[in-house]
């Protein structure tokens, strides 16, 4: 299956036009079905973009991506089998051409995921980018890809409600562990809470409950974590717990990796854009992560 949204009939065709754009991410979005990920935007705004007959086409004045409204569908179990938009090696590169987008929004406020609500958004400005050619078995094809250095500033936010993590969580991660396992694993049960102990510092909790053959295992997950201005996580502990003597002795081989996390600083981002200041508000029956973009 092609999967790659912009063919071209040859490389001058890229950077492409802002109605090339717009039908290729549309293009994007029906052919993520082949990946799990089924996407109804009949009742959202969907994808806009925006040119300047005054620049070139390197430089996007405003892209959006506006799924509010949408009905989203993850089968997880073909979401882990298969990558919607395979990374291409560099030996593929035929031409690289740097350029910027002025505004690049992504926004669902709310879409329904699995029958669960979820309201995320996410502005970056001036981002720095590569319009990429590359030679594939299907011919030329144009992609896009991130640019680290710059100037990008924005912010990012995803909120919903904490009883609904945990059943977000099983309607996807349920059928990728029924297809690893066939009729012999299962999940049965999955449970999440999370409560904020100080300004910046969370506790979350998981309970897991899988079937392997006709024996029951279950366990209890918990980490202790705080969110600093930087945009980096301090793991301050990480705990696996359970009342069943099987599951404990199933559960030896995690503990030393788990006391290992303890201390641990991990920063949050890509290699292009950092997220700082970030906050985590479960203080109520939501949970609500959110922060600010910049370039690296």
């Amino acid at each position: 299956m092609k999967r790659h949204p912009w063919p071209l009939s040859s490389a001058k065709a890229w950077p492409a036009s802002g109605t090339t754009l717009k039908t290729g991410i549309t293009r994007w979005i029906a052919r993520a079905a082949d990946a799990g990920v089924t996407i109804d935007t009949r009742h959202a705004p969907g994808v806009t973009v925006h040119s300047s007959p005054f620049t070139g086409r390197a430089d996007v004045e405003a892209l959006a991506l506006d799924l509010t409204g949408a009905t989203i569908a993850v089968d997880g179990a073909a979401a882990a089998a298969e990558d919607a938009w395979p990374r291409a090696t560099d030996d593929e590169t035929v031409q690289s051409t740097p350029g910027t987008i002025r505004e690049l929004a992504l926004r669902a406020d709310p879409a329904t995921v699995n029958d669960i609500e979820v309201r995320a958004s996410a502005t970056l400005r001036d981002a720095p980018v590569d319009w990429v050619v590359l030679h594939t078995d299907d011919g030329l094809v144009g992609t896009i890809r991130e640019r680290a250095g710059g100037s990008a500033r924005g912010d990012v936010r995803v909120s919903m409600r904490q009883e609904d993590v945990a059943d977000l969580a099983a309607s996807i991660i349920g059928p990728a562990v029924s297809r690893a396992g066939g009729w012999r694993m299962s999940l049965t049960k999955l449970r999440f809470a999370a409560h904020e102990t100080a300004p910046g510092r969370v506790t979350a909790t998981a309970g897991i409950a899988v079937r392997l053959f006709f024996v029951p295992f279950s366990a209890r997950f918990g980490v202790d974590f705080e969110a600093h201005d930087d945009g980096s996580v301090t793991i301050h502990r990480a705990t696996a717990a359970s009342r069943s003597l099987l599951s404990k002795l199933a559960l030896l081989p995690l503990r030393p990796q788990m006391r290992g996390v303890a201390g641990r600083r991990v920063p949050l981002g890509t290699d292009a854009i950092a997220v700082t200041s970030l906050r985590i508000d479960a203080g109520d029956e939501r949970i609500t992560v959110s922060g600010e973009l910049a370039s690296r």
